[in-house]
């Protein structure tokens, strides 16, 4: 009997395996090295054109060669559980080409949104040129960083170690972290329910739990984030009633969060969610854990989506929008920003030659005990001329940011950096047991989200969502010693 060409195509997912333990995240493969190539080559050659309708066709086949190459990663997630690479490409493609594509398909290509202050009808083709050229390097830098793999066994061991503890003090801390989502609204409102739902279902202000310059509480509040993510990670994992019980209380810890509208908190909260899923799968691929897992990458979508739609009018007015607001794409407009940055350094300011690391550092001290502490002025720069005095605040995307301090050299550098971040965090995943170390999972989760996050801004404010991810991770595990690396392997698991 001659099978359907659709099963015989899934088939072919079917049949990859979760990689040998010890045998390290799945390289990049040679076609990938060649769309990444092709694609820095493309915007090269475009330097030579200055039709704009050319340059949307150019813009439209870089944009082709990136979704081919998000294709292959996603097939290659399905097979190993590692999500590095998808991370890094789907990250370039919904933060930079997926824009690039909305800016080329324009009545006229590249035209400039309304009211963005910049003085002309559409982008200087300079502008576009060295955009298109800065995004299709940084792509391929960052898969240059993930096949960077020195020996670097102790940290890994240190990390791989802790296990999860079932001892009682340790399951009281698991809840301590789930109420610590809303400490900030019951201290604030002072107990009054009434009070703090009105809050919930108000517009994006309504709840502020990112101010500039966050108190005890918020602080406190950050330890939810983990508290939120943790309780759908052991609702996954648990059995019987019980998944019913750490899901309420889940929802409940990640309630504040996603109503308050900042859409990336939602990612560090779900995506560990994810990797436990995949886990289960172990390369073994059926229809039903297909579905499953599409299942829950679109309810992770939706909610985001939802997020950005109700935060500005409040989750009161949920009847109020019609389904067409709803379907409303996002762009994230970070090519424009970046087409932003390029125009005002160096023609505007010179470079600012500003290292964003020791400002993960002085993010910690209070403005009471240092009033004039400084913050990036790089940022400061490009977000009064871009708002031009009014109430709200941007980012000039990571490629943006780095291009204002270090040009080209800097676009390189950050590239390869979040790169090898990736691959150290595939490194550890592929050294975690589910059953055992859930705990170490959600940081490992936290940690991909942080590097998704930082392709918006390489901010001290994302790293404190994963440094409290950290701590908490310390306080609900404890060290087991071994000898090898290869004494954590994960056994083989069922699925989820």
């Amino acid at each position: 009997m001659i099978r359907p060409a659709y099963e015989r195509l899934f088939s072919k997912w079917r049949k990859g395996r979760a990689p040998r333990p010890g045998a390290g995240p799945p390289r990049v493969t040679a076609l990938q090295w060649l769309l990444a190539s092709v694609s820095v080559v493309i915007a090269v050659v475009g330097y030579e054109v200055r039709s704009y309708v050319f340059l949307a066709s150019i813009t439209q086949l870089l944009v082709a060669l990136s979704l081919i190459s998000l294709v292959m990663v996603t097939r290659e997630v399905f097979k190993t559980g590692s999500i590095g690479k998808f991370c890094l490409i789907a990250g370039v493609f919904v933060f930079y080409w997926i824009d690039a594509l909305a800016l080329s398909l324009q009545r006229y290509p590249f035209a400039v949104p309304d009211g963005f202050p910049y003085n002309a009808t559409q982008f200087d083709q300079d502008l576009i040129h060295q955009s298109l050229f800065y995004v299709a390097a940084f792509q391929l830098m960052l898969l240059i960083g993930h096949s960077i793999r020195p020996r670097f066994d102790r940290p890994l061991r240190f990390f791989a170690a802790r296990m999860d503890s079932l001892s009682f003090d340790r399951t009281l801390i698991a809840f301590f972290l789930i109420i610590c989502s809303i400490t900030p609204l019951l201290l604030y409102y002072d107990f009054d329910i009434a009070k703090i739902v009105a809050a919930l279902l108000s517009s994006r202000s309504g709840v502020d739990l990112e101010a500039p310059e966050p108190g005890l509480a918020q602080h406190v509040a950050l330890f939810g984030i983990y508290g939120a993510s943790l309780g759908f990670v052991y609702a996954l994992k648990a059995a019987t009633w019980r998944r019913l019980w750490w899901f309420a209380l889940a929802i409940i810890a990640a309630l504040p969060f996603v109503l308050g509208g900042t859409r990336h908190i939602w990612l560090y909260i779900a995506l560990p969610s994810v990797l436990i899923v995949l886990r289960g799968f172990q390369g073994r691929l059926s229809y039903k854990r297909v579905v499953g897992l599409t299942i829950i990458a679109l309810a992770v979508l939706l909610v985001a989506q939802a997020q950005f739609v109700y935060r500005s009018v409040g989750w009161k007015d949920v009847g109020n929008v019609t389904a067409e607001e709803f379907s409303q794409v996002n762009t994230n407009g970070q090519l424009t920003a970046l087409l932003f940055a390029e125009y005002l350094v160096p023609e505007q300011h010179g470079y600012f030659r500003e290292l964003a690391e020791p400002f993960f550092i002085i993010h910690w001290v209070p403005r009471q005990v240092w009033p004039h502490k400084p913050i990036m002025e790089s940022w400061t720069f490009y977000n009064d001329s871009y708002v031009q005095g009014a109430n709200f605040n941007v980012t000039p995307s990571v490629i943006g940011q780095f291009h204002l301090n270090w040009g080209l050299p800097g676009v390189l550098f950050i590239g390869l950096w979040l790169g090898f971040l990736t691959s150290i965090a595939d490194r550890i995943l592929l050294l975690l047991d589910s059953d055992r170390q859930r705990a170490m999972f959600v940081v490992t989760g936290m940690f991909y989200a942080f590097i998704i996050s930082s392709f918006r801004f390489y901010s001290p404010v994302y790293f404190s969502y994963l440094l409290f991810g950290v701590i908490a991770m310390f306080l609900l595990t404890r060290r087991r010693a071994f000898k090898t690396v290869g004494a954590l392997r994960p056994r083989e698991l069922s699925a989820c």
